[in-house]
């Protein structure tokens, strides 16, 4: 196995075991509830369910907020322009 394998390897595997452990913490600091895994933001229609909960307003909360927020197109400041005249069609000769 060549070095950049093994170093790709080795943080695969450091980030996959910190994702186990922070997720093993927050299902002991939730009391051993298991809708802790029931976490999703949908950008579709907009629902953000944090524990089983819907979150009705995700303002104040780090990330989240920010991540509500995709998919929206802020066209407040656009205006439509005047078109342009229509060209005059040919005369018969």
């Amino acid at each position: 196995m060549t070095s950049a394998k093994k170093i790709y390897l080795a943080v695969a595997g450091g980030l996959v075991a910190a994702g186990v452990v922070l997720a093993g913490i927050g299902f002991i600091a939730s009391g051993f509830d298991p809708a802790v895994f029931t976490t999703h933001i949908d950008t579709r229609d907009s629902t953000i369910v944090l524990g089983g909960v819907e979150v009705d307003d995700p303002t104040g909360l780090p990330l989240i907020e920010q991540l509500a927020g995709i998919g929206e197109v802020d066209t407040s400041g656009i205006t439509a322009s005047e078109s342009p005249a229509a060209p005059e069609a040919p005369t018969a000769s």
